[in-house]
């Protein structure tokens, strides 16, 4: 993916004099037919755009489960040479990506981009020193672990939603996808377009719990299985999302000089399966065999996408 990235920041900027700004859009947990380019019961109509309008990548493979992929995204490094080839990490484990790494952040800081992450982070959380403000990052907002309830943000009875280091109390009782979404309007409407942009936008979605607000999830009635319906009202929160992101870039004309990269950390969660998981199993990665943190290619063949609009827009 990093090379992904440098490919894609390469041709912009052999076309246009300012270094690009980069958004990289990232879900939780999608599953191979999870999309609406393999599905068409999913809506999902702002990530259809992108595809229709940039490259897709059937055959890309990451690791098969979260940490691991976000680790390996963000250092360019298999998740063995990393510290973090033993999967995702939990709340009370006391490690995270090994501070002696150098993150993607860092570098393009020191290329003078403006850096932020708006969304889950899970690259560790025991001691600051693992923080994303400590890793490149100028500014966080969001989750520091995984799997938290999306209204309240609590697990295990602790609170885990943060505007930088400080706990963000007042975000209890709205859903996570919105929060995440509006922040990155925010930065995205405030940013000085004279400095190139990276924006991390790791959502929580569609991770379990399987929560989402009922206008999205009664757009699915038709769907029997109540735990689907909900998972895929979660995959359009998370597309409106994505929507606004790019509308927000479109306003603040930086879209013909963004290079937007979207994918998911691995394969969905289905029939059951990790067992580990106390949680519904809504995903689809048919016609792969396997799920989320299995070796087989349910787990690790993701669908990322490419869009270079400047690209598109110069023919």
């Amino acid at each position: 993916m990093l090379l992904l990235l440098a490919l894609c920041s390469a041709a912009v900027s052999t076309v246009l004099a300012q270094p690009p700004h980069i958004l990289v859009l990232l879900a939780d947990d999608l599953g191979y037919n999870d999309v609406s380019w393999h599905n068409d019961a999913v809506l999902m109509p702002h990530s259809a755009q992108l595809a229709r309008e940039g490259v897709t990548l059937e055959q890309h493979y990451s690791q098969a489960v979260c940490s691991p992929t976000r680790g390996a995204l963000l250092t360019g490094r298999y998740p063995i040479h990393t510290g973090l080839n033993n999967g995702a990490i939990q709340p009370l484990i006391p490690y995270g990506l090994d501070t002696s790494e150098i993150t993607l952040a860092e570098e393009l800081r020191r290329a003078n981009y403006s850096t932020h992450i708006v969304g889950k982070w899970h690259l560790g959380f025991c001691n600051k020193k693992f923080w994303p403000t400590k890793r490149g990052f100028d500014h966080h907002y969001g989750l520091l672990n995984g799997g938290e309830d999306y209204f309240s943000h609590t697990r295990q009875a602790g609170y885990d939603f943060w505007d930088d280091e400080e706990a963000a109390l007042g975000e209890n009782g709205t859903y996570s996808t919105t929060l995440i979404q509006q922040r990155a309007v925010e930065l995205i409407a405030t940013h000085d377009a004279t400095k190139p942009l990276f924006l991390y936008v790791p959502f929580q979605a569609v991770h379990g719990p399987l929560m989402v607000p009922d206008v999205y999830r009664n757009m699915y009635q038709h769907i029997e299985n109540e735990d689907r319906r909900t998972y895929l009202g979660m995959i359009t929160a998370m597309d409106d999302a994505v929507g606004n992101i790019t509308q927000a870039l479109k306003s603040s004309n930086l879209y013909d000089n963004t290079v937007i990269v979207w994918f998911s950390d691995n394969g969905g969660p289905v029939n059951g399966w990790p067992p580990v998981q106390m949680e519904a199993y809504g995903s689809n990665n048919w016609p792969l065999r396997g799920a989320k943190i299995t070796m087989w290619e349910g787990a690790p063949e993701l669908l990322p996408l490419c869009m270079l609009p400047s690209i598109s827009v110069l023919g």
